[in-house]
C-alpha cells in the first residue's frame, strides 16, 4: 500500500521582522500564501526510513527533512514502523519557498494517513515545529498570518484569484546569513511593523492594492547579492505583473498578474532567457 501527497511551495505576500530574541531567533510578522508549484511524495510502509530524491544533488540521509519529520513522527505517536519516500522535486531548493518544510510537512500528513495515526492538525503542527519553522504553515497550508518564529497563526482573508509566476533567481541564500545582515541593517525596536494594514487590504479585495501592499524586508539584505533577482523583478514587471517581490529569504521571485497572457508572455520570456519559472495559483486545502 502506498500514498501519494503533493507538497505545495509557500510564498510570503508580506513579510517583516519584529525583533531579535535573546535566543538569536527571530520574531516574524508575515501573511504566507501556499501555491499550486508542488513537489509529490510517494510513500510506502517498509522496515526502515528509506528516502530517494528526483534532484541528485539532494541529500537524503538522516539530515533530510522527510527523514527528520518521518523520525518524528514515529516517535510521537509511539507507531513502530518504517517508509519509503521518494521526492519527485519542482519546488527550487534554497529558494524561499519552503520546499524543504512542505516536504517534510507532506511526510507528516501522509504517514498519519499511511498509518491510521490519528494524530489532529495541531498534533502534526506541534512534531513539525522541532524540525523548520515553516513546517506548521506547510502543514495548514491556504493563507494566515504567521507570527513568532513562525508558530503562531492568525487567520485572514483569501488571496483573490490571480495568476502567479515563480522564478528561481540562482544560488540558494543561506538564511542565517540573511537575518544577520538585517540584523546589521535595522534595529527593529525603531521599527514597529504590523500586518494588520495588509490584512485590511484582504478584506477589501481588490487585487491591486494588495499588490501595492506587498513588501519583503529580505530584500534589502539579498538584492544587493543576487543582480538575478533584481533583473527577474523587473522582467516581471514590465511583463505586467501588478508586483513582483521576493520570496522568504530568497533569491526566487514571484510576480502576482490578474491577466492570464500577460502571466504566460512573461513565464515564456523567462524559460527563454534560461531561467526556471513556473506558472501556478494560490492553493487552498480541502478541509
Amino acid at each position: 500500500m502506498s500514498i501519494t501527497i503533493h507538497a505545495p511551495a509557500k510564498i510570503n505576500l508580506w513579510l517583516e521582522i519584529k525583533a531579535r530574541r535573546p535566543d538569536g531567533y527571530h520574531d516574524i510578522e508575515s501573511v504566507m500564501q501556499t501555491v499550486t508549484l508542488c513537489d509529490t511524495l510517494t510513500i510506502d510502509k517498509a522496515d526502515a526510513i528509506r528516502i530517494a530524491c528526483s534532484d541528485a544533488s539532494l541529500d537524503c540521509g538522516e539530515k533530510n527533512l522527510c527523514h527528520r519529520a518521518a523520525s518524528a513522527f514515529f516517535a510521537a505517536s509511539g507507531i513502530d514502523g518504517g517508509a519509503a519516500i521518494h521526492i519527485e522535486k519542482r519546488i527550487p531548493v534554497a529558494g524561499g519557498l519552503a520546499g524543504g518544510s512542505a516536504d517534510a510537512a507532506a511526510t507528516l500528513l501522509g504517514l498519519n494517513r499511511l498509518y491510521d495515526a490519528g494524530l489532529c492538525e495541531d498534533a502534526l503542527c506541534r512534531i513539525g515545529a522541532k524540525i523548520g519553522a515553516d513546517v506548521p504553515f506547510c502543514i495548514k497550508q491556504g493563507i494566515s498570518i504567521t507570527r513568532g518564529i513562525g508558530d503562531i497563526f492568525a487567520d485572514c482573508e483569501k488571496l483573490p484569484p490571480c495568476h502567479i509566476v515563480v522564478a528561481c533567481a540562482g544560488e540558494g541564500v543561506s538564511t542565517p546569513w540573511a537575518y544577520g545582515r538585517l540584523d546589521e541593517l535595522y534595529d527593529f525596536a525603531k521599527r514597529p511593523v504590523s500586518a494588520d494594514s495588509f490584512a485590511a487590504r484582504l478584506r477589501e479585495g481588490s487585487l491591486t492594492s494588495i499588490a501595492e501592499g506587498m513588501t519583503n524586508i529580505f530584500e534589502a539584505a539579498v538584492l544587493p547579492v543576487r543582480e538575478m533577482a533584481v533583473k527577474i523583478k523587473k522582467i516581471m514587471q514590465d511583463g505586467g505583473a501588478l508586483r513582483a517581490l521576493m520570496s522568504g529569504s530568497g533569491p526566487s521571485v514571484f510576480g502576482i498578474f490578474d491577466n492570464a497572457a500577460l502571466a504566460d508572455n512573461t513565464l515564456q520570456m523567462l524559460e527563454g532567457m534560461g531561467i526556471t519559472a513556473h506558472r501556478c495559483e494560490p492553493y487552498y486545502p480541502e478541509k
